[in-house]
């Protein structure tokens, strides 16, 4: 009797090994179909920083070259301010003020069910991820503006440094 017990116990230990081997590797996965995710965010958010900075100091270049395009530039920065600004509000709009963002249950009115707490909870949570794509938009538009701050301030304040 007491051998079947042994057996039984290394089958349950054995069983509980493979049990933590399969979350580990489930864990893995997610782990890496994070990963490949923060990857794609990162070269988007980098590729279209580096279109909107190109497309930007081109307008300026084309603007100072050409007397029927003075005032091309101007355009291109004014909707370039507009649209990160409109971005940047529908961001903070959908994702109703971050009112949502470090909410537990115990924070939440005691009159709720435990069902409405949750959703509540989690539809936070949700629109956070389904904003994100909106943050790559509103990065490179404010990398170009702090590219052409750099060019404009700092860089001639370093050369004036040399002279």
């Amino acid at each position: 009797m007491e051998d079947k017990k042994k057996d039984n116990a290394a089958l349950d230990v054995g069983s509980a090994e493979k049990d933590s081997e399969s979350v580990s590797q489930g864990k893995s996965t997610d782990k890496r179909k994070l990963d490949k995710k923060r990857r794609i965010y990162l070269i988007s958010t980098v590729g279209l920083s580096a279109f909107f900075c190109a497309f930007y100091y081109c307008s300026m270049e084309i603007s100072s070259r050409s007397i029927e395009l003075y005032y091309f530039f101007p355009a291109v920065m004014f909707v370039y301010m507009a649209s990160l600004a409109i971005l940047f509000v529908a961001y903070i709009i959908y994702n109703r003020g971050f009112s949502r963002k470090g909410v537990t249950v115990d924070m939440l009115p005691s009159e709720w069910s435990e069902e409405k707490k949750l959703e509540f909870i989690e539809n936070g949570k949700v629109r956070l991820e389904k904003s994100k794509w909106l943050l790559i938009f509103i990065i490179s538009l404010m990398f170009t503006f702090i590219a052409e701050a750099f060019a404009l301030f700092v860089f001639p304040m370093i050369e004036g440094l040399w002279r």
